[in-house]
């Protein structure tokens, strides 16, 4: 949860290069394909808010927060990485380059993936409590 922020900022970098840039007789940020990036982005970042503040919450009242964490840990852990690599591909090769700290966030963000457990412990961990919880509502 803690690289949100990172993303949001290599996000807005992106946004300065793509609002700035023409390419093909205008800029790059009314091009449908790099729309797609920016709303994708910003969908990916909403719902790792959201999930982040749903975790708190569970945690805050006193609730298993064991799903709920395993949940937000993978799907942002993910989305961060995503919302980098769109941000690379907006910026193009300046992006790839020491001018701008996307490179930099890119090589930092792949092994966050790992720092809070790998995606697939949590996923295996999640996918146990589900069982678990429907066997204990009597349906199996």
């Amino acid at each position: 949860m803690r690289w949100l922020g990172l993303a949001r900022r290599a996000h807005d970098l992106a946004l300065a290069h793509v609002t700035a840039r023409e390419a093909f007789g205008s800029r790059l940020a009314e091009l449908g394909m790099v729309q797609q990036q920016i709303a994708d982005n910003e969908i990916d970042i909403a719902a790792s808010r959201a999930l982040i503040l749903h975790t708190a919450w569970v945690l805050d009242t006193g609730g298993d927060a064991g799903t709920a964490s395993s949940i937000a840990k993978t799907f942002v852990s993910e989305a961060v990485g995503r919302i980098v690599d769109r941000a690379m591909q907006m910026t193009g090769a300046v992006g790839t380059s020491g001018d701008r700290l996307l490179s930099r966030y890119w090589r930092e963000v792949r092994p966050f993936r790992i720092y809070d457990g790998p995606s697939e412990t949590h996923r295996w961990s999640i996918a146990k409590r589900a069982v678990s919880s429907f066997k204990k509502r009597g349906r199996a």
